[in-house]
């Protein structure tokens, strides 16, 4: 197993492994308890819309660790297990029969 000091990941560039540019890693954020990396959160590319990802409330996406495919140059993110909104969102609650 290869090992990474965290610092040497600050301003790596995520991209999707269909080749959406995502942004570029900001922090990293911890389960206090374990101490296992949750999630990567990253200050978005100007022309990425984060409408529909999901995001802290200074707009930086929370990209969760188990969507990394590969560390190296980039970060590549595995697009089928990147949070988006619409894939947290509840369906819509059955209408009560008449």
């Amino acid at each position: 197993m290869v090992k990474i000091m965290a610092s040497k990941l600050r301003d790596v560039e995520l991209i999707t492994d269909t080749g959406v540019r995502l942004g570029w890693v900001y922090d990293l954020s911890f389960d206090e308890e374990t101490g296992d990396i949750l999630v990567i959160v990253a200050e978005p590319d100007e022309d990425l819309d984060t409408s529909e990802f999901v995001t802290d409330h200074e707009g930086l996406l929370l990209v969760p660790i188990s969507a990394v495919k590969s560390i190296g140059e980039v970060i590549i993110i595995d697009s089928t297990k990147l949070a988006v909104k619409s894939k947290l969102r509840r369906p819509p609650s059955p209408k009560p029969s008449e």
